[in-house]
């Protein structure tokens, strides 16, 4: 039986730089990650080979979702990460693959999406590259063009846009944010606009709901429940450890 899954392979930039504190790091990001995907029936995720994080989730837009919420928490916004991500069917129950051994073809597909993020001359965060013919060459182009602008507003933010941001992304509490960093409603509010925030998080949920209409359409599944408890328990997690976030 065929099964929806997404794979991400993660790098982070000029990593040789400071490697054992991000290796310390990523391990500490896997370990959050895991959390975030209890829920799911079946989730693996693996910190390998130096900076490298490798993940497999039931689903289309879970391996995006995590990838999203990733570059949130990320605290070393000069070194970002970037992932390379796929999506597809599989036959092998997840829980019996081996992440060092597996040699699916999705696999090399996540790969060859994070090695041209790796090769490029304006690198972006987050690209597409799915199994096959599940999308045509217009809409996955315009899926990464989606990513490439959605990286691109969130690069020019300033430090506290960027901040601001990502206490949306788990809070959506205008006033709770204020107190949290000590400034007023209005001056969030005006931040929040700056910084291109609603339309940041908008491509982040027309990118979740395009996927899951894709899967819906070919498998004839309803994963969109799936990826709105993910997104809530991603969200209460961080807003249990919001010392994660808050430098």
């Amino acid at each position: 039986m065929k099964k929806p899954v997404s794979i991400l392979i993660m790098d982070v930039t000029n990593s040789s730089n400071n490697w054992k504190e991000i290796i310390g790091y990523l391990e500490e990001v896997e370990g959050i990650t895991q959390k975030w995907t209890r829920g799911l029936p079946s989730a693996k995720v693996k910190h390998r080979l130096g900076d490298e994080m490798v993940g497999i989730f039931d689903h289309f837009s879970t391996a995006y979702t995590i990838a999203f919420y990733i570059s949130q928490l990320w605290k070393y916004r000069e070194q970002p990460p970037y992932f390379g991500i796929t999506f597809g069917t599989v036959e092998e129950d997840i829980k019996h693959i081996d992440l060092d051994k597996w040699n699916h073809p999705l696999m090399g597909l996540a790969r060859s999406a994070n090695d041209k993020i790796k090769h490029s001359v304006q690198r972006t965060s987050i690209l597409f590259l799915p199994e096959g013919e599940l999308m045509t060459k217009p809409s996955l182009d315009m899926a990464n063009l989606l990513l490439a602008y959605q990286q691109k507003l969130m690069s020019e933010q300033t430090e506290l846009q960027h901040l601001i941001m990502k206490l949306f992304t788990i809070l959506d509490e205008q006033k709770a944010i204020a107190r949290l960093v000590n400034k007023s409603p209005s001056t969030i509010s005006s931040h929040y606009k700056k910084g291109n925030c609603e339309i940041i998080l908008k491509t982040l949920k027309t990118i979740q709901e395009t996927l899951d209409q894709l899967e819906a359409t070919i498998l004839q599944n309803n994963p969109h429940n799936i990826t709105k408890e993910l997104t809530k328990t991603i969200k209460n997690q961080l807003q249990q450890n919001l010392n994660i976030i808050i430098p």
